[in-house]
C-alpha cells in the first residue's frame, strides 16, 4: 500500500515518494527497530537508580514468586515456610500459616490467594496485576541477573516491541520515512525512554496501548479475498485488550477510541472486531488476576471501588506552575495537559506530532487510521484535563497520550512531504532524529528531568514553578557512593519519603543502614527537590542550605535533583519559626 492523502472530493490519492517497500524488506527493519530500542535500553538500565513504584513491585513479585514455588512443590515449600522473609508491604491479610499451603487446593482459597496475589483490591494495592507477571519474565530469561535488571525485562521487551510493531504500522501505511520517524519520537522521547526502563505500570501500559491500538486497526482494515477477516488479528487485539486491562485502571479507558473511531467509520467490520476482541480482553483480564477467580463479579466491583476512590486515600500534593495543587481532591488547570505535552516534548518531534494532528483530522477520510491514532492519544490526555483526576508524577500517568502523540509524528512528516522538497522533509527527519538523541544523551541518567529548551530546559522549567524531580530517579549510584563514604559506621540515613524503597538499599548498592529499619541513628536527612509534597521543614532546609555543594547528593544543569542534609543542621531548622514556602523549584 501506497501512503495517501486527500484530494479534492476526499479521494485518495498516493504519494510515490514515500511509497511502502516490500512486505519482506518492512518485516526485517521492524525486527531491526525492535533490537536497537531494546539495545539502547539495555544498554542504560544499569544506570537507571530504582524509582518510586518499583521497591512496591519488587516485594509483590516476591510473594508471587513464592505461589508459584508452591504450587509447584506444596508440602516441600510448607515445611520451609518463613512469611517473616518477606519484605515490608501494607496489607490487612494475615499472612497464611504451614498448615494453610501444603496442598494445591489450599493455595487458591480465597485468602490465601490473596495474600500471595496483592493486586486489584483496596489501596495501596488497587493496581491490577499484569505488571507483575511481565516483571517475572526475567526470572526466565536471565535468572542470574540482578533482582532489578529481571524485574525490568518485561518492560524493556514490550516498550521495543511496540517501536518495532509502530514502525511497521506506520511504514505500511505512510511509508518507510515516516515509520522511522514514529519509531524515532516513540523511543527518544525522554519521559517515554525513562518509563521504558522501569518494573512499574506506566511504561507497560503505554506500549499495551499503543499495540492493542495498532492490532485493532489492522483488523478493522476492509480486505478482500477469501480470507476477508482479520481473525488473527482481532485475537492479537483482544490479548493485548486484556493485558491493557490487567495493567492499571487507565487500561479500561480505552473502549473510548475504540468504539468512538467505529461509531464515526460505521463498519460492520470494525464493529464485530470489537466486539469479538472485547470479549476477548474480558476473559484475558480475569485468567490473569488471580484475585478474580474465586469471585469474578465480586472481585470486579472491589476493584472498580478501590480505583474511583482514590482521591479519599492518597490526595498528593504536585506543584504546577508556581502553585501547589492536592490531587485528585483537587484539580489541576484544565490546560495542564497542553502545557505538560509542550514542555517534555523535544522541540522537532512536537512540530511533527502537531502537524500529524492537523493531518489526522483533514486525512479522515483518506486514510482513517490516522483519525484512531488520534483518538487514542487524546483520550488520556483529556482524561487527565478533567476535574478531580489525578496528576501528579509529572509526565507518569501522561505517557500513553504521549506514545499515541509520537505515533503521529510519522503522518506529520508524510504530510510536510506534500509542500516541501524531499530532501528538506529528510533532513527535517534527520534533525528531529539527532534532537532526540542529544536529548536523551544529555539528561542521562536522569531523562524524567527533561524539560524542553522551548522554556530554557529544565532550569528553565524549575523558575517557571515545574518539579525537577518526583521519582527518586536522580539517587545514582554516585550519590549513593557519596552517601555510604560520608556516614560513619553505626549511623543510618533517613529518606524524607517512601521508606519501603530504601528497604531495597538500591538493590545492594546502599550500604549504609536505613531508618527507621536499621536504627535511628541517622547522620544524613535525603530530600527529593519536589517541592510540592515537601513541608515546611524540607523547604527551610532548601532555602536555607540548598544551593550550598556539599549538600547536593545529585543535580542537573545547575538545578539540584537530592540534597543530604546533616542531622545537626536538621534539628537546627526544627528550632526555627515556621514559614509559608515559597512553591518554587530551588535552583543554585
Amino acid at each position: 500500500m501506497k501512503a495517501t492523502s486527500e484530494g479534492q472530493g476526499g479521494a485518495a490519492v498516493a504519494e510515490p515518494e514515500l511509497a511502502t517497500p516490500n512486505r519482506q524488506l518492512m518485516a526485517w527493519c521492524g525486527l531491526g527497530v525492535t533490537l536497537l530500542t531494546f539495545a539502547l535500553l539495555a544498554g542504560t538500565v544499569s544506570r537507571m537508580p530504582i524509582v518510586w513504584d518499583e521497591a512496591y513491585t519488587l516485594s509483590r513479585i516476591d510473594r508471587v514468586r513464592a505461589w508459584f514455588s508452591a504450587m509447584r512443590d506444596p508440602t516441600g515449600f510448607a515445611q520451609t515456610w518463613q512469611p517473616n522473609r518477606f519484605r515490608p508491604l501494607e496489607d490487612r491479610l494475615q499472612a497464611p500459616g504451614a498448615a494453610d499451603i501444603q496442598s494445591r487446593g489450599n493455595l487458591f482459597k480465597p485468602r490465601i490467594l490473596g495474600w500471595f496475589w496483592p493486586f486489584a483490591r483496596e489501596e495501596p494495592h488497587g493496581h491490577p496485576p499484569f505488571y507483575a507477571w511481565v516483571a517475572l519474565v526475567g526470572d526466565v530469561l536471565l535468572p542470574t541477573a540482578l533482582e532489578l535488571t529481571r524485574a525490568r525485562l518485561g518492560t524493556m521487551l514490550a516498550f521495543s516491541l511496540a517501536a518495532g510493531g509502530l514502525f511497521g504500522f506506520i511504514t505500511g501505511r505512510w511509508g518507510l520515512l515516516a515509520g522511522g520517524v514514529s519509531a524515532a519520537a516513540w523511543a527518544l522521547h525522554p519521559h517515554l525512554f525513562a518509563l521504558g526502563h522501569y518494573a512499574t505500570y506506566d511504561g507497560l501500559l503505554a506500549s499495551l496501548w499503543l499495540g492493542t491500538t495498532l492490532a485493532f486497526a489492522t483488523s478493522a482494515e476492509p480486505r478482500t479475498g477469501p480470507l476477508k477477516w482479520r481473525w488473527g488479528w482481532t485475537l492479537l487485539t483482544g490479548l493485548l485488550w486484556g493485558m491493557t486491562l490487567g495493567t492499571k485502571f487507565t487500561g479500561w479507558f480505552l473502549i473510548a477510541p475504540l468504539a468512538a473511531w467505529c461509531l464515526w467509520r460505521c463498519s460492520r467490520q470494525a464493529w464485530i472486531s470489537l466486539a469479538i476482541s472485547g470479549a476477548i480482553s474480558l476473559l484475558t483480564f480475569v485468567l490473569i488476576t488471580p484475585p478474580l477467580w474465586a469471585n469474578p463479579v465480586g472481585g470486579l466491583i472491589r476493584f472498580f471501588q478501590s480505583n474511583l476512590s482514590r482521591g479519599k486515600t492518597i490526595p498528593i500534593k504536585t506543584l504546577f506552575l508556581g502553585q501547589v495543587y492536592e490531587t485528585p481532591t483537587g484539580s489541576l488547570p484544565w490546560y495542564n495537559v497542553a502545557v505538560w505535552v509542550v514542555l517534555a516534548t523535544p522541540v522537532l518531534f512536537l512540530i511533527l506530532e502537531l502537524v500529524g494532528i492537523w493531518s489526522a483530522i483533514r486525512q479522515r477520510k483518506g486514510q482513517p487510521t490516522g483519525l484512531l491514532l488520534l483518538l487514542s492519544a487524546l483520550t488520556v490526555l483529556v482524561l487527565r484535563s478533567m476535574p478531580h483526576t489525578p496528576g501528579h508524577d509529572g509526565t507518569r500517568q501522561l505517557a500513553v497520550g504521549l506514545g499515541g502523540l509520537a505515533a503521529l509524528a510519522g503522518p506529520g512528516l508524510a504530510t510536510l512531504t506534500r509542500h516541501w522538497r524531499l530532501m528538506a522533509t529528510r533532513g527535517f527527519a534527520g534533525a528531529a532524529l539527532v534532537e532526540g538523541m542529544i536529548s536523551l544523551a544529555v539528561y542521562m541518567p536522569v531523562p524524567l528531568a527533561y524539560y524542553s529548551p522551548l522554556v530554557g530546559g529544565l532550569p528553565g522549567a524549575a523558575a517557571l514553578g515545574m518539579e525537577p524531580t518526583f521519582y527518586w530517579d536522580a539517587l545514582s549510584d554516585q550519590a549513593l557512593q557519596d552517601l555510604d563514604e560520608r556516614t560513619p559506621p553505626g549511623r543510618t540515613v533517613l529518606f524524607a519519603s517512601n521508606p519501603i524503597t530504601w528497604t531495597y538499599r538500591q538493590s545492594g548498592r546502599l550500604r549504609s543502614g536505613t531508618f527507621p529499619f536499621e536504627g535511628r541513628n541517622f547522620a544524613w536527612y535525603v530530600v527529593q527537590n519536589r517541592p510540592g509534597s515537601m513541608g515546611p521543614l524540607e523547604h527551610g532546609l532548601a532555602r536555607r542550605l540548598g544551593g550550598r555543594p556539599e549538600f547536593i547528593l545529585a543535580e542537573k544543569f545547575g538545578v539540584p535533583l537530592i540534597w543530604a542534609f546533616p542531622v545537626a543542621e536538621v534539628e537546627a531548622e526544627r528550632q526555627q519559626p515556621p514559614v509559608q514556602p515559597v512553591a518554587r523549584g530551588a535552583q543554585r
